[in-house]
């Protein structure tokens, strides 16, 4: 997917069961409803298989977005994601998460790390046609996440399911990452999903923060 050209987008959010759940369902969610406001034909996913009710553990959320009527809304799981975020910055290491993505794809990570450092972590990094990084954690003001790990237990955000007592859309990291995305990409227009958004100030500063690494994809 070529930035503000669409014609079907797949986009795949890499994040951790329980204390990372919600945010990984705020990013596909909030880009869903935002392009069926603009007359896109959308949908957002879990994904079961991953078992997002273990703490920390990997788990995926899907969004689908075309100018057409999707002909694959049964298929279980994202085929060839043109987008990857990375929830949690330690997640670029120990898997292929990049599996499936065509040449010219865009991977963000919620990151403090330069894409210039990153990149040695990516699977298939001739795939990408840019590396973004943010650092959402710093943006939205997350302390646990890296500083009171002992506590994750009490946190507000380690429940799971309809039990969450947050209701805000992105109220947290989020809000940075789904800036991230939509900078980079254009797969929604800024007007259309900042309303949308609770941290609007981290969502506004993620803007002009993010840092963009141009890469060359090589075609398959």
């Amino acid at each position: 997917m070529r930035r503000g050209i669409m014609s079907y987008t797949e986009l795949t959010v890499w994040t951790r069961g329980i204390i990372m759940d919600k945010e990984g369902r705020d990013i596909v969610n909030s880009i869903s409803a935002s392009a069926r406001l603009e007359g896109k034909f959308a949908q957002a996913m879990e994904n079961y298989v991953d078992n997002p009710d273990r703490t920390n553990a990997p788990t995926r959320k899907y969004c689908r977005l075309s100018d057409n009527v999707l002909e694959n809304e049964l298929t279980y799981e994202n085929e060839k994601p043109n987008i990857v975020v990375l929830v949690e910055g330690t997640m670029v290491k120990g898997w292929d998460y990049m599996r499936g993505m065509p040449p010219g794809g865009t991977l963000v990570i919620n990151t403090h790390y330069t894409p210039e450092y990153m990149i040695r972590f990516v699977p298939g990094p001739e795939r990408l046609a840019q590396l973004v990084c943010v650092d959402a954690a710093k943006l939205a003001d997350h302390k646990w996440l890296y500083y009171r790990l002992g506590q994750l237990g009490l946190d507000r955000l380690s429940t799971e399911g309809a039990a969450e007592r947050s209701k805000a859309i992105a109220p947290d990291i989020a809000a940075p990452l789904i800036a991230a995305v939509v900078k980079s990409t254009g797969i929604v227009k800024r007007e259309t999903i900042e309303p949308m958004i609770a941290n609007k100030k981290a969502f506004q500063m993620a803007l002009g923060e993010l840092h963009i690494m141009p890469l060359k994809p090589v075609a398959a």
